[in-house]
């Protein structure tokens, strides 16, 4: 990829024409209803499936590699939400200005919250140093340009849209957002998912979002969304750690699991892609959690002397396979998420594309 170039995608759409100031939102989404302003939004959420389709009834979108975030403006200030309902608003004081970049005076927006590196590429790391820190922040500006990628508009002064197709919310969006270099709309191509994902590939993204045109906005994890992935990543729960051997400081390794009901199920050891920041940093996040119990279901035999914790930290990793044992093949630790619950972080496998989304024109499975 070249140096400073964009990673969105142009739509094929032509763009509208902005939005008058008072103009209805009615006449802008068919099924606009009038509501007042949900103080909760929990985000809607895509199903994995294996392959990449190509099909006029769907839009196509990146995956950004960051931080989902509700965005709720009133006023010309802005809040920022994770989906377990954490208040992101303080570590980014970058996006301080987004309300004043949106020509309405009550808005609800989806989005990611994407660290760009100095090639313009999303590097998931560069959020690292903000995870957990409630101070210091202004000194983070300049490392990692941070951007409000927005996908999507729930509401809209006095209207929710979330029961209006998605094309329409998309278009109500453009015609309200005034893009500036820390926010960003997330655009998207109609029809060639086969040919947007080669293109993913081509710039080692972390995969694609597929969204059926016509689908509403609910507040779960939908088959109107689906995401394809080029490379295996999971979030996972912490459960312990191992002591390390030989010059390692702190810890050896990461004992993690996915919940399948109640329970937590053992499913790798990550040992791999730590520095000596990171060792320390997660190292002092698990000594308040230490516990003489195993918090999963059936404990997990490990090479060294092991030291539980409860299940609150997740982290996210990536690995080449799941083995036929459920268990995950060369693991390596990406980073930290504090925008995921614990018991959020489920065993999820790739579904048939073809299953999933059916013909086009017909209705899905």
């Amino acid at each position: 990829m070249t140096k400073k170039r964009s990673t969105t995608t142009r739509s094929d759409t032509k763009k509208p024409r902005r939005r008058p100031p008072g103009k209805t939102t009615a006449g802008i989404c068919s099924a606009a209803r009038k509501a007042r302003k949900p103080e909760i939004i929990h985000p809607m959420l895509a199903t994995l499936v294996d392959d990449p389709f190509t099909n006029p009834e769907w839009i196509f979108e990146t995956k950004w590699d960051g931080f989902r975030c509700i965005c709720f403006n009133r006023n010309g200030e802005s809040r920022f939400v994770s989906r377990n309902q954490i208040d992101m608003t303080p570590q980014y004081p970058e996006l301080v200005n987004v309300a004043k970049q949106i020509d309405a005076r009550e808005v609800i927006l989806d989005g990611e919250i994407v660290a760009l590196d100095q090639d313009g590429m999303p590097r998931f790391q560069l959020l690292q140093p903000r995870v957990g820190r409630k101070s210091g922040l202004e000194a983070l500006r300049g490392h990692g340009h941070i951007v409000y990628y927005v996908f999507d508009l729930l509401y809209l002064d006095g209207f929710d849209l979330t029961s209006c197709p998605l094309v329409e919310r998309k278009e109500a969006l453009q015609q309200i957002l005034r893009p500036a270099s820390f926010i960003k709309l997330s655009e998207h191509i109609v029809g060639d998912g086969e040919r947007f994902f080669k293109q993913i590939e081509k710039f080692h993204l972390e995969g694609m979002i597929a969204k059926r045109a016509a689908s509403p906005y609910v507040q779960k994890r939908s088959r109107d969304w689906l995401k394809v992935k080029t490379v295996q990543r999971s979030e996972v729960v912490i459960g312990g750690y191992t002591q390390p051997r030989g010059s390692r400081s702190h810890f050896g390794a990461l004992v993690v699991g996915l919940y399948r009901g109640r329970d937590l199920h053992y499913i790798a050891h990550v040992g791999g892609g730590f520095n000596l920041r990171t060792l320390a940093e997660i190292y002092k996040l698990m000594q308040p959690l230490k516990t003489k119990e195993s918090p999963f279901v059936d404990a997990p035999k490990t090479n060294e002397p092991v030291q539980w914790i409860k299940p609150r930290l997740v982290a996210e990793v990536k690995f080449s396979e799941w083995t036929a044992d459920r268990r995950l093949r060369h693991p390596v630790f990406v980073g930290l998420r504090e925008d995921k619950k614990a018991e959020d972080c489920r065993f999820e496998f790739e579904r048939d594309t073809e299953r999933v989304i059916g013909k086009p024109g017909t209705k899905r499975p």
